[in-house]
């Protein structure tokens, strides 16, 4: 008996070790790859369009980041308004509707630009792009979009609920006259018997 509950015991430990073993792979770990792209140097294209500046300069990208967080989203569309439509500008605008003030129609014009451009960038830069930005931007004109769905519901429900308020008002009322109506009615009625 003590002999099979330790045959038991043993195949349970066993496959309670096997389970929490993790098998090796040959792809290397999550810190590994991060820190492969950020050993290289950072181009977003392979080959830089003409006059687009700043290519494999992230130092450049990332500043224009910070100066946009400190500046008003008044001044930022202003400056996006002058620019045309280059690679450089694209990217540009992009960086400058990152900060949290910019409205979700403009912060969703600018992704949408940014991710017809995103296919001739290099696999490091769409890489970084997508981790330090774009999934955040995502999440941020997600919440934006639920919230905009959820203040329409509020709004309707608010509606709904006044709507509800004025029927019930309006019953009130008519019952009120009708009451009164009954009670004339019965007032009449004894009058007319006695």
């Amino acid at each position: 008996m003590r002999l099979s509950g330790l045959i038991v015991m043993l195949l349970m430990l066993t496959g309670c070790q096997s389970l929490l073993s993790k098998p090796k792979s040959s792809e290397p770990a999550p810190n590994e790859a991060a820190r492969a792209i950020l050993d290289e140097d950072i181009c977003l294209f392979e080959h830089a369009p003409k006059d687009f500046e700043h290519n494999c300069d992230m130092r450049f990208w990332i500043n224009e980041w910070v100066v946009a967080s400190a500046t008003s989203w008044s001044e930022r569309k202003a400056t996006i308004k002058e620019m045309g439509n280059s690679q450089y500008d694209i990217v540009r605008a992009y960086v400058l509707t990152l900060p949290n003030d910019t409205p979700y129609q403009d912060r969703l014009r600018a992704q949408l630009a940014l991710d017809t451009l995103s296919e001739k960038f290099t696999a490091s830069a769409k890489e970084v792009i997508n981790v330090v930005a774009a999934e955040q931007n995502n999440q941020l004109m997600q919440l934006e979009s639920a919230l905009v769905v959820l203040e329409k519901e509020n709004t309707q429900r608010g509606e709904a609920l006044q709507q509800l308020r004025d029927d019930a008002v309006s019953l009130r009322k008519k019952l009120e006259e009708l009451l009164q109506i009954e009670a004339a009615l019965m007032d009449k009625n004894r009058s007319t018997q006695q």
